[in-house]
């Protein structure tokens, strides 16, 4: 059971490489790009990634921030999901995209412009998105075992 619940998270964050985009974008755009098309800055900055040259650090660091913006995420799906109305939707969900930028700017060593980065690089290139998860599943079976000996 430890293990399925390992695999989810792990999938969860491999699709969370790719999602977070979007939001922490949209933080990042111009406030016009968001108000009148928050979806598209995402396809606009997706091809400024750099080569895969980030430090251990950055990729480190990174996972944090990713972890903490899946929190906000499942933090918000749930209010957002039990809102009716679409001017409340649109509310809550700017609420979390600033709370997703919030967190990746509270992450030691990571920034939303070096965040954002990393997530277009992890997707252009298989080897890195495969050496994120690898480091997510340790961070993950190190937190695992740290919260089972409390």
């Amino acid at each position: 059971m430890k293990r399925n619940g390992i695999l989810l998270k792990s999938t969860v964050i491999a699709a969370l490489i790719a999602a977070p985009v979007a939001p922490v974008l949209a933080q990042t755009a111009p406030e016009s790009a968001t108000e009148t098309a928050p979806e598209a800055a995402p396809m606009q900055a997706a091809p400024e990634a750099p080569a895969a040259d980030f430090s251990e650090a950055q990729l480190t660091s990174f996972i944090d921030a990713a972890m903490q913006v899946q929190d906000v995420q499942e933090d918000y799906a749930a209010r957002i999901d039990g809102t009716a109305e679409p001017e409340g939707k649109q509310a809550l969900v700017q609420e979390a995209q600033q709370e997703m930028a919030s967190a990746v700017e509270e992450t030691e060593g990571m920034d939303v412009q070096t965040y954002n980065q990393i997530s277009a690089a992890a997707q252009a290139d298989p080897e890195l998105n495969e050496r994120l998860l690898a480091m997510l599943q340790t961070k993950q079976q190190d937190g695992a075992g740290a919260t089972m000996t409390e």
